[in-house]
């Protein structure tokens, strides 16, 4: 499904492109981190720094005129949507009331079974907003519950994140595979997270192990001694 918010998502998870022709040349942008922050009105999108998408709670009270910044609203009832980018449901939510041009972000917890998370690979949603439980300071089995959201789901996903972590932990967050973070802009300062972002290097490639294959040659086959030959005796 096209909509504005997947471009936009696209285009920052997977840079920019270098340009054709033969004007100015400008470096293509770094693929980075999607920020989407929590907020109370629309007009703290003005003021918060660096995100690129801000969502507001419901019901939906989007101004019709677009903005730059991608503008979402959070809820949890057949209502009508006219002028949000995207909105952003519980599983629960109603799929009726909502135009093509308005993009589904989904909500999902840890709870999930492996079959429920292969399944919302099925599902229309241009990305999903996991939690995985994360506390003050990330441990193994934090990025073990990260890793299991990315690889069951088969969508986009943008993980919550409860604070600013240090640049080793935000590091291997990035490396788990996930697309994006969501904060709440009320508890995080945007401007220091979208500086921790831009710090990041992205996700590089796992390179395949070769192993080296040696073609072990045929030993040559030994000829086949003759059998001596019995002379006959004499007295014969």
């Amino acid at each position: 499904m096209a909509n504005k918010f997947s471009e936009q998502l696209e285009k920052v998870i997977r840079g920019g492109t270098r340009p054709l022709g033969f004007g100015q040349y400008t470096a293509p942008a770094k693929p980075r981190l999607f920020i989407l922050a929590e907020t109370h009105t629309l007009d703290d999108g003005a003021r918060l720094k660096g995100v690129d998408a801000i969502v507001v709670p419901g019901p939906c009270k989007c101004p019709t005129r677009k903005s730059e910044i991608l503008r979402g609203c959070s809820i949890g009832e057949d209502v009508g949507h006219k002028g949000c980018d995207f909105v952003v449901l519980d599983l629960d939510g109603a799929i009726v009331g909502i135009d093509e041009d308005t993009a589904r972000v989904l909500r999902i917890g840890g709870d999930l079974t492996d079959a429920q998370l292969r399944a919302l690979g099925g599902l229309e949603a241009a990305a999903l907003i996991g939690e995985a439980g994360l506390g003050d300071s990330l441990t193994f089995r934090d990025l073990l519950a990260v890793q299991r959201l990315v690889d069951f789901c088969g969508k986009t996903l943008l993980l919550r994140l409860p604070k600013i972590y240090g640049k080793a932990e935000m590091q291997a967050l990035s490396d788990r595979g996930i697309a994006g973070v969501v904060v709440d802009s009320a508890k995080i300062d945007t401007e220091a997270l979208r500086k921790a972002v831009d710090e990041l290097e992205p996700k590089k490639k796992g390179k395949e192990k070769s192993t080296a294959i040696v073609n072990c040659p045929t030993p040559a086959a030994h000829p086949e001694e003759s059998e001596p030959e019995i002379e006959p005796d004499e007295d014969e």
